[in-house]
């Protein structure tokens, strides 16, 4: 006896009667049969149990779902009261991930983003170098500038202090070969029975002075 047949006989049903059309047949999460002779589940639809011996019941009071995940409930035995909107809840879930995936997206792009922000410009790298370079240089030339002003004022300062010297040395030949009109004794103050000292030196004329440096060196 196949499906159908077993159907009809629980359902009290013989082949001489009128022949009633189960149309919808599915199996919950326990694996009890359901079937109704709806097109399709439904609310108000009948719904019955498919026992193992072929014969149906009522399907009692409560909340059920089929193996496809369609969730419906019985508030009176046999009858389908409502159904549960199990693809809203399937849709918000699928726009959840969507709305994840976006976000992840919109992160990558904002990490790409910052990634290219901060990539190493060499040219602007080198720019900054040759800015540096270019103060420094003119840094030190400044300086090297200012240190050969210094030299030459140094060595001017030389020059004139050299000439002085010249100058001075030519004056002490000049007097050293000028005749005196008048012997110098140099050496009056050594007939005091000591030595020349300061006080004596002062007191002496600066011809004097030169002559008694040049005779006692």
């Amino acid at each position: 006896m196949d499906l159908k047949q077993q159907i009809l006989v629980a359902l009290g049903l013989d082949k001489q009667e009128e022949s009633v059309n189960l149309e919808f047949q599915a199996k919950l999460e326990d694996g009890t049969i359901i079937v109704s002779t709806a097109e399709s589940l439904e609310a108000g639809a009948d719904i019955s149990v498919l026992t193992e011996d072929g014969t149906t019941i009522l399907l009692p009071v409560g909340e059920y779902k089929t193996e496809e995940g369609q969730g419906f409930s019985v508030e009176v035995e046999g009858v389908v009261a409502e159904l549960y909107e199990e693809e809203v809840v399937e849709e918000e879930a699928e726009e959840e991930v969507v709305e994840e995936e976006a976000s992840k997206e919109d992160m990558e792009e904002e990490t790409i983003e910052e990634t290219e922000a901060v990539e190493f410009d060499s040219v602007a790298f080198m720019d900054e170098v040759k800015s540096v370079v270019v103060d420094l240089m003119g840094n030190v030339n400044t300086e090297i500038e200012t240190l050969k002003s210094e030299l030459a004022s140094l060595k001017s300062d030389n020059e004139e202090l050299s000439s002085e010297k010249e100058k001075l040395s030519a004056q002490v030949v000049e007097l050293s070969n000028e005749p005196a009109a008048k012997p110098v004794d140099t050496n009056k103050f050594s007939a005091l029975g000591r030595e020349t000292t300061q006080r004596d030196l002062s007191k002496m004329t600066k011809r004097q002075r030169i002559l008694y440096n040049i005779t006692n060196k």
